[in-house]
This record gives structure tokens, sequence and C-alpha cells, in this order.
């Protein structure tokens, strides 16, 4: 019984240390958020993109309610499309995370006074990205643009940057037809720095690389790849186009840093290799990926 007892604790203490750490991603990711809209956005008259982007255009059009209530009442709709689409354990996630996000807006009240359109934009951009981008590494979300991302990228293999751009565009469009053409345009502005910084902060400065490197002395490589850099390796079959004959060629995925140790494992076994580098942005897999949880 003591021992039941204290598997149940360990699991309990477990699960408790999780929500812990989600719940962390997805406050500092929040602050980052709010700060963009209430330091910068909202004093220079702005709007952002996405659902925030929404919720701003109603609270500048038709100001019945704070922004945060709004942005509640925007995300009922997105949260059941969570449910069908990702899974319960994002959408509960997301829905804390909302709340976060909401309880964030409602308590930063601070401004930066930048005179320049052009830099608040940028920094709003920047902020508001570096946000998404923790927030997206829980298992979670603050749900609206986010949650559309997700679903896009499982359904369509689009990058978090892109279904973001993808769900901009749309917002702003929409916009054209409300606000002045200079004020869509700015937003347009934070719109490519948000993306941009989206997908540098979330797959990481240091985009992997994948090498394909065909040569007769492929099997003293495979050794020294493993044995000297702990570099793992794929061999495959083919066959030379010209002359048909049999060729194994040797496929591996390695972090940027680790490019000059693979040409000099590759050249000193064999001055003539053929060996072809390529960038992998996206990479899954247990010791090298950025694999999402949701």
């Amino acid at each position: 019984m003591k021992r039941k007892l204290w598997i149940w604790i360990k699991q309990g203490l477990s699960l408790l240390w999780i929500w812990i750490k989600q719940s962390l991603f997805l406050l500092i990711g929040s602050a980052f958020c709010a700060f963009s809209v209430k330091a910068v956005l909202i004093p220079q008259g702005f709007f952002s993109t996405g659902l925030t982007g929404a919720a701003l255009v109603l609270y500048y059009r038709y100001p019945v309610a704070p922004i945060e209530v709004l942005y509640l009442m925007i995300n009922i709709p997105i949260f059941l499309l969570g449910w069908a689409f990702v899974g319960v354990r994002f959408v509960l996630y997301s829905l804390w995370g909302m709340l976060l996000y909401s309880l964030m807006l409602h308590i930063i009240n601070v401004e930066i006074n930048i005179s320049d359109p052009i830099l608040s934009v940028i920094t709003a951009g920047c902020l508001s990205g570096i946000g998404v981008a923790i927030i997206l590494r829980s298992y979670g979300s603050t749900g609206g643009t986010e949650i559309l991302s997700v679903i896009m990228h499982k359904l369509f293999s689009f990058s978090v940057g892109t279904g973001t751009a993808i769900i901009n565009g749309i917002v702003l469009t929409a916009c054209t037809v409300l606000f002045p053409i200079e004020m869509v345009l700015y937003a347009v502005v934070y719109a490519v720095v948000n993306m941009l910084t989206i997908d540098k902060v979330f797959y990481g400065p240091t985009q992997r690389k994948a090498a394909l490197i065909i040569s007769e002395k492929w099997f003293e490589i495979i050794n020294d790849l493993i044995g000297k850099c702990n570099i793992g390796v794929t061999t495959i079959k083919g066959n030379g186009a010209y002359q048909g004959t049999g060729k194994t060629i040797l496929y591996s995925v390695f972090s940027r840093k680790d490019v000059n140790a693979v040409k000099k494992v590759v050249l000193q076994n064999d001055p003539g290799a053929f060996m072809a580098l390529m960038t992998a942005e996206d990479v899954t897999g247990l010791r090298i990926g950025n694999q999402p949880h949701w």
C-alpha cells in the first residue's frame, strides 16, 4: 500500500512540474505579446494582425468592452476547431494560455513612447514574435492565430510563421475597408517582422544541415562520423546513371556547428568524395529534432 502511495505521489509531483513548466512558457510568452499590444500598438493607435488584430479593430470601432474581453469572445469558435483537429490537451492548455494572456492584457498598463511609426511596428512585431515562439514551445497556445497556425501545420505542413502570415493576410485585407491605407501598411510591416521572428525563435537560429555523401570509402566515413563526431548516418543504395555501377549514399542531418567537422572527416578519408549540403529547417527526431509538443 505504501509503495502504491509513493508511486501516486511521484506521478502527482511529475504532473505538477509539467504543469508549472508549461504555465511558465505560456505566462512569459503572453507577457511579451501583451506588452507589444498595450505598450506599443494601442498608444500609437495601430492594430496588430491575427485575432488580436481583429479584437483591436473591434476595440477601436466599437469600444463596448475591454480588449481582453473582446479577445475572449472571438476565441470561442477557434477553440472548437482546435478541439476537433489538434487534441484535448492542446485545447485545455490553450484555454489556460488564453486566460493568462487576457490577464496580462489587463494588468500591463505601460507605454513606450517611440516617435517613429516604423520603429514602433518593428518593435511590436519583434516582441510579439518572441512571445508567440515561446508560447508554441509549450503544450498549448493563447488561442486565436496560434491554434489556426497549428491546425494548418498539421493539415498542410505549413511552417508556423507561414500559417500566421496567411491568417494575417486575411485580417489585413478586411482592414483595408475600415482604416486608412497607411495604417494597413504599418500592420503589414508588423506582420512580416512578426512572422520572421516567430520562425527564427521557434526553429532556432542554428538551422540543421542535411548532407548527401557519395564515396568509395563510405564505410570509413561512417565509422569516423559516428565515433569522432557522434553524428548518425543512414546508408542508401543507389546506382550511378552514367556507368550504372552500384553506389552507397550516406545521408545525415546535423547542426550547423558540425559542418566543418563533417567536411574534415569526409575529405580526410576520400579527397575525391562528392558531398552536397542542404538546409534542413524543420527536423523531427529524438536527438536533433525541434518537434513541437502539440
